[in-house]
C-alpha cells in the first residue's frame, strides 16, 4: 500500500504559474478523508491539490500539519477515540513518506549545511510533525538523525557520540516542560559538541514561542520551515564565532 501511495501521489504533474492556496475547506474534505474507511481517500485528495498547483511545501504545512492539530483537538474532545486518532496519523505518515521524493528534488545544495539529531521525548507517540521537519533539513543538506522518542538514557548517548551541530527536541504536552527543561540541561553538559545547539518544537511552542527561553532552548520553532531558518542562523553564527 505505501508504494502505491508513494507512486500515485509522485505522478502528479507540476503546474507551472498557477498557484493554488489550501482553503479551510480542504483541510475539513482531508480530515473526512482521513477518518473515512477509504484507504485511498486522502491521497486522492491530496493529488487534486498538487494537480491544481499547490505545492508539496504547503501540503505539508497548509494540509498535514492543521489537519494533525484537528484530530488532536478531537481527541481531546473526546470526539473520536484511540484507534480513530491512531488510524488517521498513520495515514498522514503515508502521505508525508509518499511526497518526501517529490519534495526532496528541490535540493541544490553542494556540502553538508550541518548535522542535526531530531527526537521527542519518551511517551510521545505522534510524530507526524519530527518527520516532517526532518524532510525540511534533509532537503535543506542537512546531516539528519532522526527517529522514535528516545530514552533519555538513549538520547545523551547519541549526542556523547556524535558531536551534533543542533539537537531538535519535539513535545507535545505544557506537562513535558519541566523534563525537556532538565533533558536539554543534560544534552549541554554531556554533548560532544561544547556549542551544540538546541532547538524545541510542538504545541505548547507553536502556543507560547516564549517558553523556549524558559527550558534553555536556543530557540523554539513554530513550523517546520521556521525551525529550519532558525536552525540556519544558530549554525552560521556558530561558523562565525557567536
Amino acid at each position: 500500500m505505501r508504494t502505491q501511495i508513494s507512486q500515485s501521489v509522485e505522478s502528479a504533474p507540476v503546474v507551472i504559474g498557477r498557484a493554488r492556496q489550501i482553503l479551510s475547506s480542504d483541510i475539513d474534505e482531508f480530515l473526512r478523508a482521513v477518518r473515512g474507511p477509504r484507504e485511498a481517500a486522502a491521497e486522492q485528495v491530496v493529488r487534486r491539490l498538487t494537480e491544481a498547483g499547490v505545492s508539496v511545501e504547503h501540503v505539508f504545512l497548509d494540509l498535514l500539519a492543521p489537519t494533525a492539530r484537528r484530530l488532536g483537538e478531537l481527541w481531546e474532545q473526546d470526539a473520536c477515540d484511540f484507534v480513530e486518532v491512531t488510524v488517521a496519523l498513520g495515514r498522514l505518515q503515508r502521505v508525508l513518506r509518499g511526497l518526501s521524493r517529490l519534495f526532496a528534488e528541490d535540493l541544490d545544495v553542494a556540502d553538508a549545511t550541518g548535522s542535526v539529531l531530531l527526537t521527542c521525548l519518551p511517551g510521545d507517540q505522534h510524530t507526524l510533525g519530527l518527520f516532517m521537519v526532518a524532510e525540511f533539513f534533509l532537503r535543506d543538506g542537512w546531516l539528519v538523525n532522526v527517529g522514535a522518542p528516545l530514552g533519555t538514557g538513549g538520547l545523551l548517548d547519541s549526542v556523547r557520540r556524535e558531536g551534533f551541530d543542533l539537537v531538535g527536541l519535539s513535545v507535545s504536552r505544557a506537562s513535558q516542560l519541566p523534563t525537556l527543561e532538565r533533558v536539554i540541561r543534560d544534552v549541554r553538559a554531556q554533548s560532544r559538541n561544547p556549542r551544540v545547539r538546541v532547538l524545541v518544537g510542538g504545541p505548547p511552542f507553536a502556543a507560547d514561542p516564549s517558553l523556549g527561553d524558559r527550558v534553555g532552548a536556543d530557540a523554539a520553532a513554530t513550523d517546520a520551515r521556521q525551525a529550519l531558518r532558525l536552525a540556519r542562523g544558530m549554525v552560521a553564527a556558530h561558523e562565525g564565532g557567536g
